[in-house]
Parts: C-alpha cells; structure tokens; sequence
C-alpha cells in the first residue's frame, strides 16, 4: 500500500524536522559570525552554498505552494539569489588573492537535510516549513554578509558582501512578515 507524503511525515516527524532546522540554522549563524566573517574562502563557499539553497528551496515553493504571497516571493528568491550567484562569481573570479578555491555547485549536508524536510512537509504544513526556513536561512545570511563587509580579508568579496547585505536584509524582513502572517 502506498502513503501519501502527509500520511508519511505528520506530527512528530515533522516537529523534529523542524527542531533539525532550528538547530542548524543555529550553527550556520555561529560558522557565519566567526569563519565567514573573515576567511575570503569561508564566506564564498558559505554564499555560495546560501544561493543555491534559497533557488532550490524556491522552486520547490513554486510547485507546492497554494500562496499567492508565497510564490511571489519564491519567485523574487530565485531571481535576487540568481543574481547574487552572478555577482559573487564575479567578485571570486576578479579576485587579486588568486588562491580561493573553486565554488561549490551545490548544497552542504545541512541545507541538504532543509530540503529534504522541506519535500517531506505535509501539504497543509508546507508554507509554514518553507517560511521557517527561509527566516532561518536569511538570518545566517545577515550575519555572513554584515560581519564580512565589516572585516572581510578580500576586499572584492567585501565589496559584494557590503552591496548584497541590504538585499538579504530585505529578504528577511519579507519573510518575516508572510510567517507571521500565516
């Protein structure tokens, strides 16, 4: 007999998902305020990896979700995210160091587990899912952004960091209002 995803992932399955996100979404703020706000080769990798979480996590948004609200902002996600991606690679690329090392071209084992709870949410928990993860993800983002223009080691990927910070702040302030909103 064949389960649904919402006879498969109620309840407690899905608190201790959420539960998961809450504490990685800890540490990456932690890895963010300390490694990233410093290390040229931690922000990048952490940036990047941020971007193509969020893109990914968006497109899922735009195939699940019954919001309105929340595909417009799924789809801001994927275009800002998209640019940054851009402009990041930019900055890396023209960087005077030389010695960073390639960009990742996809998640890490914690972004990884969001989007696998992400896709496991129950229908009716989806939106709530999506939007916990995306405060948590924006607030990390804040704090790598923030802390790596204020005292970035290269000073091309400050200079991305100083223009995306107000972006992802907005983002964030988005995504906060459509939670509580819910």
């Amino acid at each position: 007999m064949m389960t649904t995803r919402d006879e498969k992932h109620t309840g407690l399955h899905h608190t201790a998902d959420k539960v998961q996100d809450t504490i990685g979404g800890m540490h990456g703020r932690v890895k963010a305020k300390t490694l990233g706000s410093h290390s040229g080769e931690a922000f990048a990798k952490n940036a990047a990896i941020g971007d193509i979480y969020e893109i990914t996590a968006a497109k899922m948004a735009l195939k699940r979700t019954r919001s309105d609200r929340v595909r417009e902002a799924a789809r801001k996600m994927i275009d800002d995210h998209t640019t940054a991606t851009h402009q990041l690679r930019s900055a890396h690329r023209m960087s005077e160091t030389g010695d960073l090392p390639e960009l990742p071209t996809e998640v890490d084992m914690r972004r990884r587990k969001w989007l696998e709870h992400l896709e496991a949410a129950p229908d009716d928990k989806f939106d709530e899912t999506y939007l916990d993860q995306q405060v948590l993800a924006h607030k990390e983002t804040v704090d790598l952004m923030t802390g790596y223009a204020q005292s970035g080691d290269n000073w091309q990927l400050r200079s991305f960091a100083e223009g995306t910070a107000p972006v992802v702040e907005r983002h964030l302030a988005m995504m906060e209002k459509l939670r509580a909103a819910l």
